[in-house]
């Protein structure tokens, strides 16, 4: 029988006091930097993100030359975003009963973003596989094409969009975060045990494994996400529920004892094989295309997407910590920022004071965090500025006003009537 949230809060309640004394107080210091944040996960960055890899046509680690150029991708993208990424790669030979004999190289891609006031020596971890697996349901035949767009360029499509907000707002962390691609997950875990089993044998700490696997499908109505648990984390899948109930519009799902078989069936478990901490997130109603061809990116709900990752950048905030220094330097360009009106009819105009010179854009963005209007100025001197902007084409609702100058940013809500 299925648990539902409010149950699991009574069986984890006292297992939840002494993580949130550490991590409440610092999601109550933060919270309103992460509302700030949310709203720039953007749909399309997504949508991109999961056509590149769609656009590979197969992602199946058996296949000539394997994996190597989607790990080159991920690892690039990273790089991009300045966290410093490599390439692990490593060797397996041996039999499974669906692809028969096997020896080949597999590619996990490790990113690192380095914490600074670091609290202690633990890190956090959010990963997602990167290799694809389709066949033919009644006979089993392996299919040439292996698109992947649900499982799993969804999930590695979060932990990019997680690099990029990172790298956009200038983020830092009171821990370490690796940002993981593993090879080989639809073969056994082999890239996810891999790096687990390097991990504890060195003694690394992890204070948690956010792993994402089939996050992009879901009906139009009643998103639900399954969250399955391992019982050295049981506090983890409540707070889990806690911040996805609290940021999102999906209504987690923590699954009861006999549901949570499927724990096994992704790169977490290799986590808590090796005595670590983990939580996997899974799209609760399974796409019709699992493991076919037909697996596509246009079969996939971005507004779900996107709030997926809305429940993983909060995860980051809560377990990682978002750093005091969060987005701006010492010294911040913008003194003041001001709005008017709000609500806004048809024009709004923007006031803001600059410390020093300095380029600068103004966003506008929606909920989905979809650019609806950009206005960049080259240089603007120090001193105080007012840019008036047209709102009238724009259909009602809630929209981020941000004022992006190259040391920081401010962001403030601005409601079209």
């Amino acid at each position: 029988m299925a648990i539902i949230l409010n149950n699991m809060k009574k069986i984890f309640s006292l297992l939840l006091i002494s993580s949130t004394l550490w991590t409440g107080s610092l999601m109550a210091q933060k919270s309103m930097n992460l509302e700030s944040l949310l709203p720039q996960i953007n749909a399309d960055s997504l949508l991109q993100t999961v056509t590149d890899l769609q656009n590979f046509q197969s992602r199946f680690a058996l296949r000539p030359g394997g994996n190597q150029a989607v790990a080159e991708y991920i690892a690039n993208r990273l790089n991009n975003y300045g966290i410093t990424a490599k390439i692990d790669t490593f060797h397996q030979a041996g039999q499974n009963w669906l692809v028969g004999a096997y020896d080949q190289d597999f590619y996990n891609v490790r990113g690192v973003l380095p914490a600074v006031n670091a609290k202690d020596d633990s890190l956090v971890l959010i990963g997602a596989h990167l290799d694809a697996i389709s066949y033919d349901h009644q006979t089993w035949q392996l299919l040439e094409m292996a698109p992947g767009a649900d499982d799993n360029a969804s999930g590695v499509a979060v932990m990019l969009e997680m690099a990029r907000i990172c790298h956009e707002n200038n983020l830092r962390f009171n821990r370490d975060i690796h940002f993981m691609a593993y090879d080989g997950e639809e073969l056994g875990l082999f890239g996810s045990y891999h790096d687990a089993q390097k991990r504890s044998a060195t003694g690394e700490k992890i204070a948690v494994m956010i792993n994402n696997d089939m996050v992009g499908f879901q009906p139009d109505s009643n998103w639900r996400m399954m969250l399955h648990w391992y019982d050295n984390s049981l506090d983890v899948v409540s707070r889990a529920a806690d911040i996805c109930a609290q940021y999102t519009d999906i209504d987690p799902y923590i699954p009861s004892s006999s549901e949570n078989n499927n724990a096994r069936a992704s790169d977490s478990y290799a986590y808590y094989q090796n005595g670590f901490r983990a939580v996997f997130a899974i799209e609760y109603t399974f796409s019709t295309s699992y493991h076919t061809d037909h697996d596509v990116a246009d079969s996939n709900n971005y507004a779900y997407h996107a709030d997926v990752a809305r429940y993983n950048l909060a995860m980051l905030a809560e377990y990682a910590g978002l750093d005091d220094g969060v987005g701006v330097e010492d010294q911040p360009h913008i003194a003041t920022m001001r709005v008017y009106p709000n609500p806004v009819s048809e024009k709004a105009v923007v006031r803001y004071q600059l410390t020093e010179a300095s380029p600068i854009a103004i966003t506008i963005t929606d909920m989905m965090g979809r650019v609806v209007m950009q206005q960049d100025f080259s240089n603007q001197s120090a001193g105080l500025h007012i840019e008036e902007l047209d709102m009238a084409r724009f259909p009602a609702g809630v929209y981020l006003c941000r004022l992006q100058t190259v040391k920081g940013m401010e962001t403030t809500k601005l409601v079209k009537r």
